[in-house]
Order: C-alpha cells, then structure tokens, then sequence
C-alpha cells in the first residue's frame, strides 16, 4: 500500500510547480499566523477569512522558531496523494458537500516551494475549519509522519552531532557513557532526562569523544507531540535544510 503511495506521491510533486513568489509574499503578509498546540487557539472569526486563507498555496508558520511552511494539496489529488493509515484515513471522496470542499490537506516542508521530492516532506496536516474550529496547528491527531522523512532526520543527525554545539557542552560534562539528543521543543529540567517521546537518540562518547557511528535512533521519539513539532538544535536545524535542499 505504501509502495503505491509512494510512487503516486513522487508523480503528483513532478507535476506540481513550485507556488510563485507571489503567493509566498501574500502569505507574509496576510496577518496568518498557524498556532502551534501548546499555544492558545485563535477561533476563527468568519468562514470567509478561512475560505480566504485555503485559497493560499503555502503558508508560513510564523510561531516556529524556524522557517516553516504549509503546502496546500489539491483537494482533487488528496486521496491518491496522501498516504492511508489506521489514524489517518484518506480524505472523503464527497466532492459535493460544501462542508467536504473546506476540509484541506498540506504537506509540512522546511523549504518555501512545493517540494519536488518526498523526503523533502516532513509529514501530512488535515485541516477541517468546520469540526476544528480554529486555525491550522500541528496536533498528533490531525497530523501523518512520513517516514521517508524520518530516515533523512536520523541519518542528518548522526553525520553531524559531533559538531554540533550543544553536544560539544554535554562533552564538556560527560567523557564516558551514554548520552541523549534532545528533542528542544520540551527540555527537560536541569539533570532530568527528557520524556522517551523527545528523545532523537543516543550515542556513546568515549574519552570525551563522541563516538557517531554509535548512534542508536530512539524508537519512540513523536515527530509531533502534545508540545508541537520536533525541533532541532540550530546547528543541527541548519544541516537539515541543507540537506535537503540538495536532495
């Protein structure tokens, strides 16, 4: 089912053009800001500010401390675009409903165009102003990881932690055993150990050394949380974009 997903995905970002400049500058500075869960919802004040706001191509998600964007699918190609798991079903076919014709799907990217491939998409948000009744956030229950993604995150992580200042901290602390890499959208009190939840991985350091062939992925790390999206370190963040950018 995936494998099908997959190769309908890669033939729909082929046809899709990347949204003009112009678009991302209306999206800038239309007042739209995408909440964040941990933030106060903002009811929407009328049904048309939300018709307005899903004719937009790509939104910026202005509450991330980095540059985040909402790609909107078209509602025509949903279905075969995104993919069907048991907590996120496909999009209803009823085209008719004008209540169906508001429910929107967007791919998550870290990059201002529609990205070109699917490791370039972070995951899937279904938005329905109708039954939500607030604006765009990234909530556990309305958002669908991408996996192909979260192999991109893990492997960017381990080629470059070693460099990555806040790791060369702990190093200063630790010089054997293990340590953690922290999810930093919920840091964990002074000496505690962050939640299973926001935790990337573990590497070993040996002799003040860390040690990245090492890197073992935390297998019940959540892309998104009740805290929101994951974030990175800003070193970290930054060769992340880097590389996907290059993919």
């Amino acid at each position: 089912m995936f494998s099908t997903a997959r190769a309908t995905l890669s033939a729909h970002l082929c046809r899709v053009n990347p949204a003009p400049s112009s678009l991302l500058a209306a999206a800038a500075t239309s007042g739209f800001r995408a909440a964040r869960l941990s933030s106060p919802s903002v009811p929407c004040t009328t049904q048309t500010r939300f018709q307005s706001t899903l004719q937009q191509r790509v939104i910026r998600d202005a509450s991330y401390p980095f540059p985040l964007y909402f790609h909107l699918i078209p509602s025509d190609n949903a279905s075969s675009v995104l993919p069907a798991t048991a907590s996120q079903p496909r999009p209803p076919q009823s085209a008719s409903s004008s209540k169906s014709n508001l429910h929107s799907n967007y791919a998550l990217s870290f990059l201002p165009s529609f990205p070109k491939h699917n490791r370039q998409i972070v995951g899937y948000l279904s938005h329905h102003p109708e039954t939500s009744h607030s604006e765009l956030q990234v909530k556990p229950n309305k958002f669908t990881e991408n996996e192909a993604f979260n192999t991109v995150l893990h492997t960017v992580i381990q080629a470059n932690l070693e460099k990555d200042p806040m790791v060369q901290m702990i190093l200063q602390q630790q010089l054997e055993g293990w340590t953690h890499i922290a999810d930093y959208r919920n840091p964990a009190p002074y000496g505690r150990i962050p939640l299973p939840e926001d935790i990337f991985g573990s590497v070993q350091i040996v002799d003040g050394v860390i040690q990245s062939s090492t890197y073992q992925r935390m297998p019940s790390h959540r892309i998104v949380s009740s805290h929101g999206l994951f974030q990175l370190s800003e070193y970290l963040h930054e060769c992340l974009v880097r590389h996907l950018q290059n993919l």
